[in-house]
């Protein structure tokens, strides 16, 4: 309804559809209903007794407003220029049918008009003013009109004009309650209510049809049946049943039946104005005044229930109040009681907790101490009595010093706040040092001026003393972790340690790489059971333990069985590790695992496989009389071997085969990079809170000869093995015939054993080795940083040098060597033909 008190105003482009969708459906709702009524008309072809396009348009400006009337003016005249003399007095005739339906709605909003017609007012303002006031403009236009287009005599005006009234007074009577009806909420009726509803219905309809095609004057039959509907459906029914008598009696009155069969078209419009208005104003006002009845029935049963239920509240609230005032009552002859109770739970509290409490009364310098403060000091409660001086005396003098600056500056601000906690020494009369950790605030009053301190003292001597473990066993622990990873021609490692959270102390799991003498790689990794510096110094006992043995043998089983025995004579713990050699030349992995979470295997195509072979019991467990189990596998080039402790896979709660499913789903996709895999697990794999440390340790194998071979090894004999190992793989990758490679390795060995030998004496320093493959030919060069030294004389010696070069010479195309102050480089040339085509290489 707001829209009729509106004014048209500038639209947005979806505004503007919105209204143009709405003038449409308003004039194609008309439009076709204005044809239907046509079929009802008496005079000419457009006076009909029941015109519901009048009630269709008052129904679209009350619910869309004023200015959708371009819809009714255009449906109006495209219906009245087929059936008019000319387009002016269709013009004419459409005006008069816009004008009447906007005159109708404005005075029912005027009047404070509810579409429900739920009011007594409401069914009154329809009646009158919708219809029978507002439709003499379109009647009087519309006949009017007729007239004066010649379209029908003088004569006929008053005809006319009453039938023009009549169907456009019906149509508001009767269809605007219906449509009107339509934009109600649904129905919520039972099934029950509906049958009702739809057999009333039908009684009205076959009543109706019965009382029209009879010439007996029946017509007021149908009264009580609309009543009955009315009085059990409100709107809802009389809206519907009224259309449906109103509808029937307009058909009857077009065709001259029953009781409109006799009398002049004026005596015929009164009759059916008269039961048509009988019919709408008995409907409405009936279904209104028992709406009213009703919702003032409803209205005054919820009040009353309001009354009552007020009346129980206010009597339950009385007798609460009378029960709590009883309840305090007794609660205050309590309250003494529990108080010297919780008293007594307090003291017993700061016991536990080594907790004592203060209060200084500062213009009194008054000062008093719960009885756990004089326990952590090293007195009987109350044993003397105290002032702020004398409650300092017990404090170490460094600490006291600082104690008294803090308090006199917070003295001197004048205003209520909390010290800075600080922590300070006292030695009991025992000799006995504690460490205490004190916090105060202080209150002053109105004026500035100080009035109390109140403050707790914690004693923290054991926490602290737990810290401190707690650091030298963290240090301890990352000493003895490998600061670095080996560079390995062709292996790629990588290797994460995360703590537990600081509130739990260190663990003592480790991991390490060693190279071996024979080419090989060591992998091992490990768990301490239990924290701290114990288990920290066990781990270290294990690591140089575990580098010995795998130094001095070659099978991981035996390396595992003498930490085994070693575990049981000396270290009183339950340890889990599993150890592996990889040789990167064949690929070959070996390993035995005492009691450790498998190595997970990462195929360079993504598959994903744990190595559970070789399991024995955790070392210390049980006496293990029988030998570990040692199995062994093939790493293909490009896949990643992990190791981890169980930190990275058990979580509390969950079942460790979760774990490890999770982590074998995440490892499945690799990437290129190994720090960032490793960098992926943890992240994906570790909670905010870490429970137990966590070690993991990931190797790949990666081709050498996709590069050239560079490597940066210290002037040591113990580097000669594993650098044969990586010379032959290199020269295998590149497909290197045997025999040239052989050629090739034993030049190169010469060579560096020479930079070892001589460059450096007794002093530390590296040499440098790089393998080229250019146009068919393999380039060597050794280089070195140092200055040669001079030969001792001997004849041996100098004969060793040259028979070393003449070997390499021989051995290789080409063999230069350049010595200076900077060091020395020799450079030798291989072609990788043999046999005639190499000796026709070299003579050129």
């Amino acid at each position: 309804m707001k829209g009729l008190r509106g004014h048209p105003k500038q639209m947005s482009r979806s505004t503007l559809l919105r209204y143009t969708s709405k003038i449409v459906l308003v004039g194609g709702a008309y439009y076709v209903a204005a044809i239907l009524g046509l079929r009802l008309a008496l005079i000419e072809r457009n006076v009909t007794p029941l015109w519901p396009p009048t009630g269709i348009a008052v129904v679209a400006f009350i619910i869309f407003g004023w200015r959708v009337w371009p819809g009714v003016a255009l449906a109006a005249f495209a219906v009245n220029m087929p059936i008019s003399t000319n387009g002016l007095a269709a013009a004419a005739t459409a005006t008069g049918n816009t004008l009447a339906p906007i005159v109708a709605a404005l005075l029912l909003v005027r009047v404070g008009f509810r579409k429900e017609i739920d009011r007594l007012q409401d069914a009154l303002a329809i009646v009158f003013l919708g219809a029978l006031l507002s439709m003499l403009i379109s009647a009087s236009v519309g006949a009017g009109t007729l007239v004066l287009s010649g379209a029908i005599p003088a004569s006929k005006f008053p005809a006319a004009w009453a039938v023009w009234w009549t169907g456009d007074a019906m149509g508001v009577l009767v269809v605007a309650p219906f449509l009107l009806g339509l934009f109600q909420r649904p129905w919520s009726g039972s099934l029950r209510e509906r049958t009702e509803a739809g057999v009333l219905l039908l009684l009205v309809a076959t009543v109706s049809v019965l009382v029209m095609n009879t010439d007996l004057r029946l017509m007021f039959l149908v009264i009580p049946f609309l009543g009955w509907t009315a009085w059990r459906f409100q709107q809802r029914g009389a809206a519907p049943a009224a259309l449906l008598a109103a509808g029937i009696a307009s058909w009857a009155a077009a065709h001259g039946l029953g009781p409109f069969q006799q009398g002049t078209l004026l005596e015929k419009m009164i009759t059916l104005q008269a039961f048509n208005a009988t019919v709408a104003f008995s409907s409405l006002f009936f279904a209104a005044l028992v709406t009213e009845r009703t919702r003032a029935r409803e209205a005054l049963e919820r009040a009353a229930a309001e009354l009552e239920d007020r009346v129980g509240r206010r009597t339950a609230d009385l007798s609460t109040a009378n029960a709590r005032l009883k309840h305090e009552i007794a609660e205050r002859h309590d309250a003494d009681r529990k108080l010297r109770q919780r008293e007594g739970q307090l003291a017993e509290v700061q016991q536990q907790a080594q907790v004592g409490n203060w209060e200084w009364v500062i213009p009194e310098d008054r000062v008093s101490w719960s009885d756990e403060m004089y326990r952590i000091h090293g007195h009987l409660p109350k044993a003397f009595p105290l002032t702020f001086e004398k409650a300092v005396e017990q404090v170490e003098e460094e600490d006291a010093a600082r104690i008294r600056a803090n308090v006199q500056a917070a003295l001197g601000r004048g205003r209520d706040h909390d010290l800075p906690p600080s922590e300070y020494r006292i030695v009991r009369a025992d000799g006995a040092e504690r460490v205490l950790l004190g916090k105060a605030r202080l209150s002053v009053g109105s004026d500035g001026q100080p009035l109390r301190m109140i403050g707790t003292v914690k004693d923290i001597t054991e926490s602290k003393k737990a810290e401190r473990e707690h650091r030298i066993a963290e240090t301890l622990q990352r000493s003895l972790l490998p600061d670095r990873l080996p560079e390995i021609p062709g292996v790629m490692l990588a290797a994460r340690y995360l703590p537990a959270t600081s509130d739990i102390e260190v663990g003592g799991d480790w991991y390490d790489v060693v190279q071996l003498p024979n080419g090989t790689v060591g992998l091992a990794i490990g768990d301490v059971a239990g924290h701290g510096l114990r288990a920290a110094s066990t781990m270290g006992q294990l690591r140089m333990a575990l580098r010995a043995y795998a130094l001095e043998e070659e099978s991981p089983s035996q390396v595992v069985s003498r930490v085994r025995h070693l575990v049981r004579l000396l270290v009183p713990d339950i340890v889990t590790m599993i150890y592996l050699t990889f040789d990167p030349e064949s690929g070959t992995l070996r390993f035995a695992n005492a009691g450790h979470p498998p190595p997970l295997l990462v195929g360079w195509k993504g598959e994903t496989s744990y190595l559970e072979g070789g399991l024995g019991p955790p070392l210390g467990a049980t006496t293990h009389l029988g030998q570990d189990i040692e199995v062994a596998a093939h790493v293909d080039a490009g896949s990643t071997l992990l190791l981890f402790t169980d930190g990275l896979v058990e979580r509390r709660g969950t079942s460790i085969r979760d774990g490890l499913t999770r982590l074998k789903t995440l490892a499945a996709d690799r990437g290129e990079d190994l720090e960032a895999l490793c960098d992926h697990l943890l992240g994906s794999m570790v909670t905010s809170q870490v429970s137990d440390d966590i070690a993991l340790l990931a190797l790949r194998q990666v081709p050498l000869a996709a590069e050239p071979l560079l490597l940066r090894l210290p002037a040591e004999p113990h580097v000669l093995a594993p650098l044969r190992h990586t010379v032959r793989r290199w020269l295998r990758e590149i497909d290197a015939d045997p025999r040239v490679a052989d050629d090739v390795l034993i030049a190169c060995g010469e060579a560096c054993a020479n930079a070892i030998q001589h460059a450096y004496g007794a002093k530390d320093g590296l040499f440098e080795v790089n393998l080229v493959l250019s146009d068919g030919t393999v380039e060597v060069t050794i280089r070195d940083l140092g200055s040669w030294r001079p030969s001792s004389g001997s004849g041996r010696a100098e004969r060793r040098g040259g028979l070393g070069q003449r070997l390499m010479r021989e051995l290789m195309d080409s063999v230069d060597v350049n010595s200076g102050p900077g060091g020395t480089v020799v450079r030798m040339r291989r072609s990788l033909q043999v046999g005639a085509d190499r000796e026709r290489t070299r003579a050129r």
